[in-house]
């Protein structure tokens, strides 16, 4: 999994460092996904021919997958492995955003320390790091009255990725009151968008012929019990945009709050 990169001056707790450590951790998350995407599609039967004989022997030839097989065991694999990674980097994230906002609210516009605040802090942000996801959200929507309007799209991976442990069928456990689990995908698409004309008298109208453009759009794939959940190339890295679009709220919430607690010059 992509880690956030750190180092002496980016160990400073600060929103612009957190910003930039994660959404770095998550294009390189991004990048790998691609980059195994695109070797899956391109793979030469000959080529895992080859390097499956370089040893010259194997564990346990008798259950060794021929080429086919293996192109879908690692498509599951990679979709298992990247889901895991986009959670565990919210999970991540979510932890630093809330020590951010617990030494704002513990010391204000004070930077000195003193020993009984540090460990009060200490104590309490390990606390929430042993919390399960969805006891994360509450702590951060009690605590500091921040709630992402993604948070829902961040349980829901975590509820395919248990079916994909369980081997990829959705069953009763894993569906939403509305009877149904459903993914929400971001990406970029095309889309009409009037063009503006200047007229003579310097007014601008609309012209007749639309123009193309592009906008971050949503998209669902909806699962109901004893259906297999499968995504697509092109959905799986939307999963990725949106964790980033997870990212991008969850910052600008976190900005608020210190604008709220020490002043617009935070």
């Amino acid at each position: 999994m992509s880690q956030p990169e750190s180092n002496s001056e980016e160990s400073v707790i600060s929103l612009q460092n957190i910003n930039r450590n994660f959404l770095t951790a998550l294009q390189r998350q991004h990048d790998m996904l691609a980059f195994t995407l695109a070797g899956i599609r391109s793979s030469d039967p000959k080529a895992y021919d080859y390097f499956s004989g370089v040893s010259r022997v194997m564990p346990a030839p008798s259950v060794h997958l021929p080429h086919d097989q293996m192109v879908a065991y690692s498509r599951g694999l990679l979709l298992r492995t990247s889901m895991n990674d986009l959670l565990a980097l919210s999970s991540e994230c979510l932890n630093q955003c809330h020590l951010l906002c617990l030494l704002i609210k513990t010391r204000g516009r004070n930077t000195a320390s003193t020993p009984e605040n540090d460990r009060l802090v200490g104590e309490k942000h390990a606390e929430f790091s042993r919390m399960n996801l969805q006891d994360k959200f509450n702590a951060m929507e009690e605590s500091f009255d921040i709630i992402s309007d993604l948070e829902d799209s961040i349980f829901s991976i975590a509820a395919a990725l248990r079916v994909l442990v369980r081997g990829g069928l959705v069953t009763n456990d894993d569906i939403s009151p509305d009877g149904s689990l459903t993914l929400e995908f971001k990406a970029m698409k095309d889309v009409d968008a009037p063009a503006i004309e200047p007229t003579a008298s310097g007014v601008t109208k609309n012209s007749a012929v639309p123009v193309k453009t592009t906008k971050l759009s949503d998209s669902y794939r909806t699962f109901k019990p004893g259906e297999v959940l499968e995504l697509t190339d092109e959905e799986l890295l939307g999963l990725n945009i949106t964790v980033a679009k997870f990212f991008d709220g969850l910052f600008r919430s976190i900005d608020a709050y210190g604008r709220e607690q020490l002043g617009d010059k935070a």
